[in-house]
């Protein structure tokens, strides 16, 4: 009986040690080792729950409807970085005279860097976009989003001037388009 408790007490131990080391996604305080694959940033007051759902916004002819999705420990792996994170990714449709302008609903969005939409909240429990690319004039942005009210965010977008979108290859880029394809200063409404 004795060497079976030791034997549940190794054991026991030994799936403690393997438990990730879970920290908030708000935490601006700590250094966490993102490289060793037992990290993950946790949503641990839910506040990308409030941002999930279809957001529409409508002005004369012009429609953008943004659906974010919530992912719990999503496994993230670049470069050196080897960790798990909850994050907001999605797709948008945009549309003027109900002809469809730009469509990233077929984005697979269990990659890491490849969904057009991407979200996080930062240690200062703002909703930022890692990624948010006008595919369409090959441009990516830097949004914010924020809660207004429990059925309205708004939506503020700059141009990241840095950032060029390879099409074709490493080293070959395509042009950067003037303009935006949708607005980038809008109130969404849930539906």
């Amino acid at each position: 009986m004795k060497y079976l408790v030791s034997i549940l007490m190794l054991v026991f131990i030994v799936q403690c040690k393997a438990q990730n080391q879970i920290v908030s996604l708000t935490d601006c305080d700590s250094y966490f080792n993102k490289f060793s694959g037992d990290y993950y940033q946790k949503d641990i007051n839910n506040i990308l729950n409030q941002y999930e759902g279809t957001w529409k916004w409508v002005q004369g002819n012009k429609e953008l409807i943004l659906t974010l999705i919530k992912q719990k420990h999503h496994y993230t792996q670049y470069a050196n970085y080897n960790y798990f994170e909850d994050r907001l990714v999605g797709y948008y449709q945009y549309k003027e005279n109900g002809v469809l302008i730009a469509d990233t609903s077929s984005d697979n969005l269990n990659k890491d860097y490849s969904p057009k939409v991407i979200f996080n909240l930062n240690c200062y429990s703002r909703i930022v976009s890692l990624s948010f690319e006008d595919y369409k004039k090959n441009k990516e942005y830097s949004v914010i989003l924020e809660k207004l009210s429990d059925t309205q965010i708004k939506f503020t977008g700059k141009e990241k001037g840095d950032v060029l979108v390879s099409r074709s290859g490493p080293g070959n880029y395509a042009p950067i388009y003037g303009g935006n394809t949708f607005p980038l200063n809008m109130v969404l409404t849930k539906q």
